[in-house]
């Protein structure tokens, strides 16, 4: 008489692999899809309001900078006359 071939360990995996994936509801944009407003217009006009935001931003951070070099310089030479 053969030996006979031990059986098989039988394998149940957890319950979370046997789930489906989740669907998106159909208002979801699938990943890597682009709106539609976006493929019509430009993500960022270019107006004369956008244009002068972008100019008194620009302004605006030269300004402070003059500021703050100009004050850093004036207390440095008050700093060294006292």
């Amino acid at each position: 008489m053969t030996p006979r071939a031990p059986r098989a360990r039988a394998y149940f995996p957890a319950p979370i692999y046997g789930r489906h994936a989740p669907t998106l509801p159909p208002d979801e944009p699938v990943p890597g899809e682009i709106d539609p407003w976006e493929a019509v217009t430009a993500v960022r006009p270019d107006t004369p309001h956008v244009r002068a935001l972008r100019f008194l931003s620009t302004a605006g951070d030269l300004l402070a900078a003059f500021v703050l070099i100009g004050g850093g310089m004036g207390l440095i030479g008050l700093a060294t006359h006292l």
